[in-house]
This record gives C-alpha cells, structure tokens and sequence, in this order.
C-alpha cells in the first residue's frame, strides 16, 4: 500500500465537448461512506487533488460532489444524494486506464422560459449562510402595476406566495415590464422593489439583488484642447437589465485616472470633461453602493473612456 495522487475531473453533459465546471465541492470518504477522509474544490479546469493510499487490488472511496445549480445522479447542491466509488490503485500503472484519474460528469443547471410570450420566468437558487439550500424560504410578490388587460384577460392585483423547494430553487412567471414588492423570508424589513424585464427568462437572484453591471461611453473618446469643456453621457445598465437613469450617481463613481490633465463634473444627464494640462489620461467608473457583495466581483464591464488633451 502506498499514497497516489489522485485527481477528480467535473464536466457538464455537453456534447460532443464537456466544459469543466469549476467550484464543485468534492468530498471523500471511506467506501461505507460513514468516515470523512479529504475534501477539495475544482480549480477552473474542473479538476480536485487527493492524496490517497491505494492498493492491488485497488482500494475504495466514496466520493461525493456538490454544487448550487448543478445536479449529481439528480440532486442539485446536495452531496449525500451523489455518493460515487472509486478504486484507487497503487501503482497508479496497475489500473485499467493506467491512472487514479476519475471523470464525473454533473447537470447543469438550464434556466427555463416562459412559454406565454407577455411573460418573464424568473428563476434562481437561494443558500443559508453556511452554504447550504435554503428549503421552504418564503417569498411574497405584491404587484405595483395599475390594473391591466392583457390580450382580453384581466390581470387581478393580491399577493403572491412562493416557496423555495428542498433545493433551494424557486421559479416564478411575472408580467415583462411589471413593478413588484418583493418580501423575502428573513428580509422583512427591506421588501426588494423588482421590475421585470422584456425576455423570455431571467435570474430571480439578479432581479432581487441588481447590481451595476454595465457602462458605455458616448463618445467613447475624447480629443480636447486646454480649457475645454466637453459632454460625455454614460448608459447604466443592471445586472436585472435595466438601464438607470442618467448618469446613476448614487450608483457610480466617475474618476479621471490623472486628474492633474482633465477633471469630471457629474450631473443629472451627462459628465463634464475639462481639459487642464496636456497629456492623455481616461475616465474610469467604479461601483460605489457596495451593500450587495457578489462573489466573485468582476467589476463593472466597460471600456474606460480615452482623454487627449493638447
């Protein structure tokens, strides 16, 4: 007996070529499956490292994997659904692919669409803070919309009531367009105010908690003179796909990147770029409401606008 590497690859069910998914929490334990052994997360390539002790004949592990959205042998997120054996040999040579390499192939998660075209289906997966699904998390649609006739029905007002399953997962259909007050279990004191987009399917997780996703730039570069004063004016777009209105101020901060070249004015429509030394700089933005954390952060996608000044 002695210890081999052992390496754990995670793939989707796409064909003819799987993507690795990256984050799967893989778990090991003996092959009863009663004594935990290691543990470790997928890097981007998909792949967990062990260092176990294997055998001829081969030794047997349990292994489980989980992660919120994606199913193992048809749980989503639950790792005591998924249990899985291994045969660890050593040498690694001895086995029959002449490797302790094991692939597992996971189902991800598909988001649904509405099939009534006036409508958006909003889906997403809630967790507790210790990383597990949030069962039976209660939230309440209220509509703030006026009262509608739609293709010759009328669409009543009067709360929602919605229960995540044992998965953590909720799925809802609302009217594309449409304002709703949305309280959340354990949020009673902040309702989330939701409007829907124009699309066929969306992230219930984003319509609930937007952040800053996008910033374009028109124009999208600058050439000045010292002392001049030009207008740029930005779009603001959230990740629930609405764009906010004028320059999202609250939202935002505009930052020129020397502000000994050029300096920015925000007001309610536009910004306001004056030439103060020559050079070349560039406006950048950043997010400033920073009370929703989204792991990872990414920052907001835009091209930073290009200052010349002469």
């Amino acid at each position: 007996m002695a210890s081999e590497t052992v390496r754990v690859f995670v793939v989707d069910e796409q064909s003819p070529t799987p993507d690795p998914i990256e984050n799967v929490l893989v778990r090991v334990f003996n092959a009863a499956g009663d004594t935990f052994i290691s543990q470790d997360y997928t890097d981007a390539s998909g792949i967990a490292d062990f260092t176990l002790d294997g055998d001829d004949p081969p030794n047997e592990y349990q292994i489980r994997l989980s992660k919120i959205g994606v199913a193992f042998d048809g749980s989503l997120g639950d790792d005591s659904k998924s249990p899985q054996l291994i045969e660890v040999y050593s040498p690694a040579t001895a086995s029959p692919s002449g490797t302790n390499d094991f692939t597992v192939q996971g189902q991800t998660f598909s988001r649904p669409v509405a099939t009534d075209p006036r409508m958006c289906r909003a889906s997403g997966f809630f967790r507790r803070s210790d990383g597990s699904p949030y069962a039976n998390l209660d939230l309440i649609f209220t509509p703030r919309f006026k009262p509608a006739i739609v293709d010759g029905d009328s669409v009543m007002w009067g709360d929602i009531h919605t229960r995540t399953d044992e998965d953590g997962y909720l799925e809802i259909d609302l009217f594309r367009g449409g304002e709703y007050s949305v309280e959340v279990e354990s949020l009673e004191d902040c309702p989330r105010e939701v409007v829907v987009p124009d699309t066929s399917s969306e992230n219930l997780v984003e319509l609930l908690f937007p952040i800053v996703e996008t910033v374009v730039f028109d124009p999208t570069s600058l050439t000045m003179s010292v002392g001049d004063a030009e207008d740029v004016v930005p779009t603001v777009t959230g990740s629930d796909q609405r764009v906010l209105e004028g320059t999202a101020a609250a939202d935002v901060t505009y930052e020129i990147a020397d502000p000994d070249i050029a300096s920015v004015s925000v007001e309610d429509e536009k910004l306001v770029i004056t030439g103060l030394a020559a050079g070349t700089t560039q406006l950048d933005v950043s997010r400033t409401d920073e009370s929703i954390v989204v792991v990872p952060d990414t920052g907001i996608t835009h091209t930073p606008l290009s200052i010349t000044v002469s």
